[in-house]
């Protein structure tokens, strides 16, 4: 039921996916210009030099050897890539020379890359909260309105989240070239496939609620983050089930995409698939408070056992205990 109504909300709000399309294009632009200008002189510098420059005569004259008779066997220009003291190694002794520069480079494209999450994430909050209005009252308020009245909320969010997932991506990655280091590549691959999407999901399941809280019940991120009660743990489960599958429908429809349109589908696949996690982000969060949520405007959503039939009795009482303590306090 919550996917289905997830992709409900995404065809009803389907128009966020545009804004979402443009804004990170021109994002994309901008962080394009500054990679460029960090990694373009160096690259230029690099190959300008006679060891590279050797390199790629090696590795042209590999390839032109099964054509052209006249060119020697192509095993003397592949023991002069990879022999001893052959180009490559050359080139390596090159980089070596140039590791601060390289390390320089490489913290620069880090920089770049962790202001654009941050950045990507102030629109995630106000699609966030474009989605919480259309919910809750089915208001449409405009964007750059929503933006600037939650700039505030949206750039602490981002300060404590980028950081958080960027971290949790690094680990991912680097077991993942760990695997395609030492196991044999399928295996490799299926297991990386397999982390990537296990590792998604689950941090969707443990920060799926944080924004939700901030925008539909104004709470700060501190209280945002703090899981309240056993039910809330309970449903990071049925969050986490419910995250791999969409992970994956994301992964096959995009791969889709990209294979039999050329790319083309993918301007409108890549954002809607945000676009379809932060509806899942507020139908969860929607279904655990037991709130109703416009669909569309003719149809209502609501789950007064919040979402956990089995257990509606014991949330009853462990709601009455936990007014009762507020009430004591």
């Amino acid at each position: 039921m919550r996917f289905a109504n997830s992709i409900r909300l995404l065809m009803e709000n389907f128009k966020q996916n545009y804004k979402l399309l443009l804004y990170k294009l021109v994002m994309l632009l901008v962080a394009g210009a500054l990679y460029s200008a960090f990694l373009l002189p160096q690259l230029i510098e690099i190959a300008s030099t006679p060891a590279v420059k050797g390199l790629w005569v090696n590795v042209q004259n590999v390839f032109r050897s099964f054509f052209t008779p006249e060119l020697e066997e192509p095993a003397k220009y592949v023991e002069a890539i990879f022999g001893e003291g052959g180009s490559l190694k050359q080139v390596f002794d090159l980089l070596m020379t140039m590791r601060l520069e390289l390390f320089l480079v490489a913290l620069g494209c880090v920089l770049v890359y962790l202001v654009k999450r941050f950045i990507d994430t102030l629109c995630y909050f106000t699609v966030g909260s474009l989605l919480n209005d259309k919910m809750s009252a089915y208001a449409e308020t405009p964007f750059w309105t929503a933006f600037v009245a939650n700039l505030g909320k949206a750039s602490i969010y981002a300060l404590v989240y980028v950081p958080i997932v960027f971290a949790f991506d690094v680990c991912i990655f680097t077991i993942c070239c760990f695997m395609l280091r030492f196991l044999p590549l399928l295996a490799a691959l299926f297991l990386s496939i397999t982390l990537i999407a296990v590792g998604q999901a689950a941090k969707l399941a443990l920060t799926s609620l944080w924004m939700p809280a901030m925008t539909a019940d104004n709470k700060k991120l501190g209280e945002a983050i703090r899981i309240g009660n056993k039910r809330e743990l309970k449903q990071i489960g049925k969050a986490f089930t419910l995250y791999l599958v969409t992970v994956y429908s994301i992964i096959i429809v995009n791969a889709v995409s990209a294979l039999f349109t050329f790319g083309s589908a993918l301007l409108i696949t890549i954002p809607a698939s945000y676009l379809l996690l932060l509806c899942q982000q507020y139908v969860i969060y929607y279904t655990l408070k037991g709130k109703k949520y416009f669909i569309t405007y003719e149809s209502i959503a609501t789950n007064p056992d919040h979402g956990d039939s089995e257990h509606f009795f014991e949330y009853i009482k462990e709601e009455e205990k936990v007014v009762n303590e507020e009430n004591q306090e």
